[in-house]
């Protein structure tokens, strides 16, 4: 099992341990559909992944703990949803606590 620390945050703009904002995506549509908070335990750089239309991409991965305000939709049952209280984010969704937490974010 890996093992992360504040050396993990060095070139981030987020350091290990603290507590973040999350812009939560529409996961077909795109847009910002709500927030949440959680804190920065472990950061993976370039991360590939395959997008929904095939290609392949990398992102920085954040994985937050004690994550408040995120369920998303239930893997078995139709219009239930459950919350989830850790999870790998795209850094690029956080955002400080403090400031606008819109700063950045494309609408289009």
């Amino acid at each position: 099992m890996a093992t992360y620390s504040e050396a993990d945050f060095e070139t981030s703009r987020f350091d290990y341990g603290e507590r973040v904002r999350i812009l939560l995506r529409h996961p077909k549509h795109g847009g910002v559909f709500g927030v949440a908070e959680g804190t920065c335990e472990a950061r993976e750089v370039d991360v590939e992944f395959e997008a929904p239309d095939g290609t392949m991409r990398r992102k920085t991965l954040v994985w937050l703990k004690d994550i408040e305000g995120y369920e998303k939709p239930h893997e078995n049952i139709p219009d239930k949803t459950k919350e989830v209280e850790e999870a790998w984010f795209a850094e690029e969704a956080l955002r400080k606590l403090e400031g606008d937490m819109l700063d950045g974010v494309s609408f289009n």
